[in-house]
């Protein structure tokens, strides 16, 4: 049962692709954004995971396993913590204390997935109003 949602969400993703690429009144830039926002979505989703990561570098870790100085940022242990979406990867101390470590990628997450679903909406649309254009 899970397959039959993705397979759905394939089939209105390449229509709304094709009546993107299909759409008379757009200019070509706007028609190819999609190719280029999606792939950047997709890289700036993975930064924005792997933001707490300690594995490549243990000492210079982006949440230190001991505080700086008591007080300063948190108390106690940090833990990294990241949220698939809405993509989102901050320190949390056991004070509550809470440190983000990428913010500005999660606003070009939120640029580069806007841009790509305002686009293959605009797509969507135009294969509902004229599907004949899709046979090209």
């Amino acid at each position: 049962m899970t397959l039959l949602p993705v397979f759905a969400g394939l089939v209105v993703g390449w229509v709304a692709l094709r009546g993107l690429l299909a759409h008379p009144l757009l200019p070509l830039w706007v028609r190819t954004s999609v190719f280029w926002t999606v792939p950047l979505t997709a890289l700036t989703w993975v930064f924005i995971m792997a933001a707490d990561d300690p594995v490549l570098f243990p000492e210079t870790a982006p949440c230190p396993r001991e505080p700086y100085q008591e007080g300063v940022i948190g108390s106690g242990k940090v833990s990294g913590v990241s949220v698939p979406f809405p993509p989102r990867a901050y320190c949390e101390w056991e004070d509550g204390t809470v440190y983000e470590l990428a913010p500005g990628a999660e606003f070009l997450f939120w640029v580069f997935f806007a841009s790509a679903v305002v686009a293959l909406a605009a797509g969507l649309w135009h294969a509902l109003r004229v599907p004949e254009s899709l046979l090209r």
